[in-house]
């Protein structure tokens, strides 16, 4: 325990030495500032000094806003007087500034800008994966072969539909010209699948329906 008094009071005299020069800043600044507003209530006083010599008009017009500037602009050597205590409350305002709210202000800027600076860093818990079904695994492949009667039927529907296409082919081969070399080489193409599809047709019509022996 006595080590760590030890410590304690071995570390307050780094603390104090840190806070010292804040504290001499802060006085200074402050001591400017009381400068700054003596210089001004004078500055003022002397100027509404020599404005009470010339009239009354101009003693009540220097206290209005714009006074001061028009009086300095129509009577510069009365207002001369004056102009030393004005022109030191400038530096003194300035000096006030700089040791007081100054270092204050860079410090907050300076933490605000550290903390915006760092990365933002939330904890997402990772949803949990649900667990997937195993798919059913695919049954044997049952192939269904069409019945002789069944097969039949489709035989003679595809008759119809070839009788009725031919009977679109005669009559695009009527309306064809000879010039029309296009159209001529689409009918050649039509007409050979329509030729095709039609053998097909009778190969399986003479398995289905054997001729009699």
């Amino acid at each position: 325990m006595s080590d760590n008094h030890l410590r304690s009071q071995s570390n307050q005299p780094d603390c104090q030495a840190g806070t010292r020069p804040a504290q001499d800043s802060g006085v200074a600044a402050l001591a400017f500032l009381i400068i700054g507003v003596v210089c001004a209530l004078i500055s003022r006083v002397l100027l509404f000094t020599a404005a009470l010599n010339i009239g009354g008009a101009w003693a009540v017009g220097v206290l209005l806003p714009f006074g001061p500037i028009l009086f300095r602009l129509n009577y510069p050597e009365e207002a001369y007087r004056s102009r030393m205590f004005r022109l030191a409350t400038l530096p003194c305002f300035f000096l006030y500034i700089l040791l007081g709210p100054g270092p204050s202000f860079r410090r907050h800027l300076l933490k605000t800008t550290q903390i915006s600076a760092q990365p933002l860093s939330y904890s997402m818990e990772k949803p949990k994966a649900s667990p997937k079904h195993a798919a059913p695994a695919p049954g044997p492949t049952v192939e269904l072969t069409p019945s002789a009667d069944e097969r039949r039927i489709s035989n003679t529907r595809e008759f119809e539909r070839l009788r009725t296409w031919g009977e679109a082919l005669r009559l695009k081969k009527r309306d064809l010209l000879h010039s029309n070399t296009a159209g001529n080489a689409a009918y050649t193409a039509e007409f050979a699948q329509y030729t095709t599809a039609l053998e097909k047709a009778k190969a399986e019509r003479s398995v289905l329906w054997p001729p009699a022996k």
